[in-house]
């Protein structure tokens, strides 16, 4: 009997979900149910699953006869959902972030903790062999013992959503919360430590959409320290480069070399210390683009291995204990930001 999925909000994201489990994951597992209040996207959703049935409140899908649930909400709806669809003995899949407070993080963390469901977060690059193969190479001591990490984001705005919830910080968290706690986890996951304290500045400079003091900041530098003594940066422009032509780097020091990301390519760089290289190895990966806009490394994946953790009983690489610090780095960097002071992070 295939696994019955339901999902809630079914904007650009959560209809990429949708096409994901049809395309990948049909034979183990079906769509099942639906739930949005915007007409225009649950027409969308329809037109991919037909015999979908709709449910008009959020409560009503999770206490209907489904095994698991797609989360694509606005972020502040986030830690709400996930403990009531854990408490109905659900399995979840909640896009990232997985709190927009330290809070809302503490009890997500809590209710998974004490759930026999699993939680996945929709951090989808860690399931990507690309992002998997620099994690390999880091492990196996090709840049030597880790000193720095670093990622720089250089792209265009983001995309409209409804009511604008994005573009206010009550309701995203902040663009650090919303965008970079996924490159916040990817470092943390090579460093393999918690990140202890963050200092960060940003404002908002051209892409203003909402008026007074919530709109999110739309570049910020970001610098922060480990409990093993790495330490790392972060630089995010909004402004920058249209999609498909964003960029992203992101890369890592150690004391016998460096290893850098050419996503363009789907090559990871590596220069030796001291070797006198005159170009960088280059690392070959066979990795593929998903559904959904960017087309993400590691979507296609994620969908898969969601299904495999369920049908397989065995607990998720993006579980909330693996990843919540990332979102948490994230959250105290926002309130670096507002409050111009180093922050100290705990969970």
């Amino acid at each position: 009997m295939k696994l019955k999925m339901g999902f809630i909000g079914l904007g650009a994201m959560g209809l990429s979900h949708v096409n994901s489990i049809q395309r990948l994951c049909g034979d183990k597992a079906e769509v099942a149910a639906f739930c949005d209040s915007n007409a225009a996207n649950l027409k969308n959703a329809l037109q991919a699953a037909p015999a979908a049935k709709v449910f008009r409140k959020a409560e009503d899908l999770i206490q209907s006869p489904v095994d698991a649930i797609f989360v694509s909400t606005p972020n502040f709806t986030h830690a709400m959902l996930a403990m009531d669809i854990l408490a109905a003995d659900k399995h979840l899949f909640l896009e990232k972030p997985c709190g927009i407070t330290k809070e809302e993080c503490q009890a997500v963390l809590a209710a998974s903790q004490n759930s026999n469901r699993f939680l996945m977060l929709g951090h989808e690059l860690r399931y990507s062999p690309y992002f998997q193969r620099m994690k390999d190479l880091v492990a196996a001591g090709e840049a030597g013992a880790p000193h720095m990490v670093w990622t720089r984001e250089f792209r265009g705005p983001f995309q409209k959503k409804v009511g604008d919830w994005i573009q206010d910080d009550r309701r995203s968290g902040g663009c650090l919360v919303d965008k970079n706690c996924h490159h916040f986890d990817m470092m943390n996951w090579w460093v393999g430590a918690r990140p202890r304290r963050v200092a960060a500045f940003g404002s908002c400079a051209v892409n203003r959409v909402i008026e007074g003091d919530h709109q999110v900041n739309d570049h910020a530098t970001v610098s922060f320290e480990y409990e093993n003594g790495v330490r790392g940066t972060l630089q995010l422009c909004m402004f920058a480069l249209d999609f498909p032509n964003e960029d992203l780097e992101m890369g890592i020091i150690g004391d016998r070399g460096m290893l850098v990301t050419r996503i363009s390519r789907i090559q990871i760089l590596q220069w030796k210390h001291g070797s006198n290289q005159k170009a960088p190895i280059i690392h070959e990966v066979n990795a593929k683009h998903g559904e959904g806009w960017g087309s993400h490394l590691g979507f296609d994946e994620i969908h898969q291995e969601f299904v495999r953790c369920i049908l397989e009983q065995r607990p998720p690489l993006t579980s909330v204990e693996n990843c919540v610090d990332g979102t948490l780095l994230a959250i105290a960097a926002e309130e670096s930001v507002k409050k111009q002071h180093i922050v100290e992070i705990a969970r």
